[in-house]
């Protein structure tokens, strides 16, 4: 007895070129269920199926934060500036708060069903060897090492995150605008995946479909440049959500935060990025519980990895936000050790 999810996921892609000033790179993938099919089997009443879509249950809390503190311009966390609280701050705040929310897997807050949305970030030095990846100039090489690791990353966050009670099956991938000098390439993200196992590697789980129509959708993340009821509206409001889950990740992490109890007043004068990510660092130190966060509504809602590229090989290793800081690892649990080309 149980219940069994089947997801159509919608999965928005950003990246960063520099890591609070470190020598790193790294990118994040937000899953959000365009679909959610739930099936929920009991001895009392028998067989039930709930249908119900999370994006726009997402997207209308989101724009109603928006609209409550007249938010309308890009949630990015690198354009949080000052040390001024204001209304406008408490957007970002609120978005970060129905997030942890929509990550849920159970017994939700803000939703009258759990979202189940996911989210995987990976981090890497810059400087690898990128010479092994293929291209004839610098700048093609850097991009196919970038797209080798945004493949592994959507991989192995597919095959850790979802389960055989836990389907799921990626219709998009949106991702912020043009990463480099060209957009990334279709068959070296996604389609190389459904032909792993002619490399060597292993195949994608069953449990993991992709859409036969699925593609790259390189869209700027710019709200105001589209029609308030486009697709293209919505889709630009995600990608600054993955911007901004993105930026708190790594203040929680690489940088450190301080954390209060209670939110500034405005006009107050305080860090703002430490109080807008707070609420990610309280998720992500949840699996600091050990076999505790087994049983955490935030159990398989995110992973944060990081890979070190040394003579010995490739060693990829899976983070909280307390082990970043004190530069410590646990072996990485998910699929993602495959080879490098």
């Amino acid at each position: 007895m149980g219940n069994i999810s089947a997801h159509q996921v919608i999965v928005y892609h950003d990246e960063t070129k520099d890591a609070q000033g470190r020598n790193f790179k790294g990118h994040v993938l937000l899953f959000v269920p365009v679909n959610l099919s739930v099936t929920n089997i009991t001895p009392l009443f028998g067989k039930t199926v709930e249908n119900y879509s999370p994006q726009r249950m997402l997207f209308t809390k989101l724009i109603e934060c928006r609209q409550e503190f007249a938010c309308y311009g890009k949630l990015h966390f690198s354009e949080l500036s000052g040390q001024t609280w204001k209304k406008y701050d408490f957007a970002y705040r609120n978005t970060i708060e129905i997030m942890v929310d929509a990550l849920r897997h159970k017994s939700p807050s803000l939703f009258p069903f759990p979202l189940k949305c996911k989210i995987a970030a990976i981090f890497y030095e810059k400087g690898a060897d990128w010479k092994i990846y293929g291209g004839d100039t610098r700048k093609e090489q850097i991009l196919r090492h970038d797209e080798t690791l945004l493949r592994i990353l959507l991989k192995g966050a597919a095959h850790y995150l979802y389960d055989d009670e836990n389907t799921i099956e990626v219709t998009g991938l949106i991702t912020d605008g043009n990463p480099a000098h060209r957009q990334f390439n279709e068959d070296r993200v996604l389609w190389r995946l459904t032909h792993d196992d002619q490399f060597g590697r292993k195949p994608l789980r069953d449990y993991v479909n992709f859409s036969p129509s699925l593609y790259i959708n390189h869209l700027p993340s710019n709200h105001n440049e589209y029609e308030y009821d486009s697709e293209e509206y919505l889709n630009a409001n995600f990608l600054q959500i993955a911007d901004l889950l993105l930026g708190s990740i790594i203040r929680a992490g690489y940088k450190g935060i301080t954390p209060r109890k209670l939110l500034p007043k405005i006009g107050e004068q305080c860090v703002k990025k430490d109080i807008i990510a707070q609420p990610i660092k309280e998720m992500l130190d949840k699996k600091s519980r050990g076999s505790g966060f087994l049983h955490s509504s935030h159990y398989k809602a995110f992973t944060i990895s990081k890979v070190d590229f040394t003579k010995g090989g490739v060693n990829f290793t899976e983070l909280n936000s307390i082990q970043i800081q004190d530069q410590e690892s646990l072996q990485m649990p998910l699929d993602f050790h495959e080879e490098m080309t």
